[in-house]
């Protein structure tokens, strides 16, 4: 099984939920600054790696794990969707796929903080605030990943592509 969660930057809620998908961040406490800045491509990524896939690590069940930033696209993930669909009914794919929206988790610290160190490369304000953001929704996000990872063990769709606007 493959995981692709996304959203606009692909380098903050994503890599929170890449790196708690396969356990290298506790859900059951607030990450350290220490660990959010160390988990793989946290605020590392810039406006050309969008639509790129990054791969983060196989989880407990052998499945892979990847992220993605679409920008301001609405297009990319839907055209993603189509195309993992059409190989699929072509028997070019045989696994199961689970694209997973993290933007309903993103705090208003988190987008200041993206717009500050991503944007403008002002990283003595934006980075704290990323950090403070990653705090915030710690919870929000081991909770979609959970969701996730139960929506994929349960349905027998081989490709599912989940919104989570129930996470805002």
């Amino acid at each position: 099984m493959l995981f692709i969660y996304n959203d606009f930057a692909g380098t903050h809620t994503t890599v929170l939920a890449a790196a708690y998908h396969l356990q290298k961040l506790d859900p059951t406490r607030e990450p350290t600054r220490e660990e959010i800045l160390a988990c793989h491509n946290f605020n590392k990524l810039a406006f050309s790696d969008r639509g790129k896939l990054y791969f983060h690590g196989i989880d407990e069940d052998g499945n892979k794990v990847y992220t993605m930033g679409r920008g301001i696209s609405t297009i990319l993930v839907p055209g993603i969707y189509n195309l993992i669909d059409m190989l699929i009914e072509e028997k070019a794919i045989n696994e199961k796929i689970i694209l997973s929206d993290t933007s309903p988790t993103v705090p208003f610290r988190m987008r200041c903080g993206g717009l500050l160190s991503l944007w403008m490369k002002i990283d003595v304000l934006g980075v704290p605030l990323l950090v403070a953001g990653a705090r915030q929704a710690y919870q929000v996000i081991a909770q979609l990943v959970r969701h996730t990872k139960n929506t994929a063990n349960t349905t027998t769709s081989q490709l599912v592509m989940l919104e989570n606007k129930q996470f805002k």
